[in-house]
C-alpha cells in the first residue's frame, strides 16, 4: 500500500486534484465544492451534502 501510495500515479493524481482545488479557490482543507458553492471545513460537510441533493435551508427559501 505505501508503495502504491508513493508511486508516479498517486503524484499525479495529487497534482491534479490539487490544481483543480486551486482554481476554485481553495488553499486549505477541508473544503467542499458542490455546484459551485464551496463549503469550508468539516463542521460543513452536511450542509455540502444538503446542497448536493437540493434539500440545503438556502436552496428551498428559493424555491
Amino acid at each position: 500500500m505505501i508503495a502504491k501510495a508513493d508511486g508516479a500515479r498517486a503524484h499525479e493524481r495529487l497534482k491534479a486534484e490539487t490544481d483543480a482545488a486551486r482554481s476554485y479557490g481553495i488553499f486549505g482543507s477541508p473544503a467542499f465544492v458542490v455546484d459551485g458553492e464551496t463549503f469550508w471545513g468539516d463542521d460543513r460537510l452536511e450542509e455540502a451534502l444538503a446542497w448536493a441533493v437540493g434539500r440545503h435551508d438556502l436552496q428551498t427559501l428559493n424555491g
